[in-house]
C-alpha cells in the first residue's frame, strides 16, 4: 500500500515553487539519487505550470491538487487541475519538431520534456470537462512496474 502526501495550491505560479520543493524533499527522504531528484523537480515544475496556465487558465480560485504516492517500487506524482484539458494524450508522441525550432517556436515543449525526464506518464481528462490529471512515475533504481 502506498503512503500519500497531498498538497493543493491556488493557480498562481508563485506556488509552483512549493510543490517543487516538496517533491525534492519527498524524493530525498526516499533515497532517490540527486540526478533523479533534479529530473523530478523539473518534470513536476512543467506539469504544475501547465495545470495553472493551460488547465486552470491562471484563475487563482481554481486549485491544482498534487498527490505524492510512495511505495517500495516507485514515486507516483498526480497533478490535477480543474480545466477541460486536452483529452487523452499519447505518451510516445513527439511534439518537438525541427521546423518549429527553426521558426523560433520556443513554447509547447513541456510535455516532451516531461516525457524525457520521467520513467512513465499518462494524462487523462474527465469526460464532463471538470479536470485533467497527469501522473508521473519515477521508479526506484532497478525497479519497473
Amino acid at each position: 500500500m502506498a503512503e500519500c502526501i497531498e498538497i493543493s495550491i491556488p493557480s498562481n505560479l508563485v506556488f509552483e515553487r512549493v510543490v517543487r520543493a516538496s517533491a525534492a524533499e519527498v524524493a530525498q527522504a526516499q533515497g532517490f539519487p540527486e540526478e533523479r531528484i533534479e529530473d523530478l523537480k523539473l518534470a513536476i515544475s512543467e506539469a504544475v505550470t501547465n495545470a495553472i496556465e493551460h488547465g486552470n487558465e491562471n484563475i487563482a480560485n481554481k486549485l491544482v491538487a498534487v498527490v505524492f504516492a510512495l511505495d517500495h517500487h516507485k514515486l507516483e506524482v498526480s497533478i490535477a487541475d480543474q480545466g477541460k484539458g486536452p483529452g487523452k494524450m499519447d505518451p510516445s508522441r513527439k511534439v518537438v519538431r525541427e521546423e518549429n525550432l527553426e521558426e523560433g517556436m520556443l513554447r509547447g515543449f513541456g510535455m516532451y520534456l516531461i516525457g524525457a525526464l520521467v520513467d512513465d506518464w499518462e494524462v487523462s481528462s474527465s469526460e464532463d470537462g471538470t479536470g485533467t490529471i497527469i501522473k508521473l512515475r519515477f521508479y526506484r533504481e532497478g525497479q519497473t512496474e
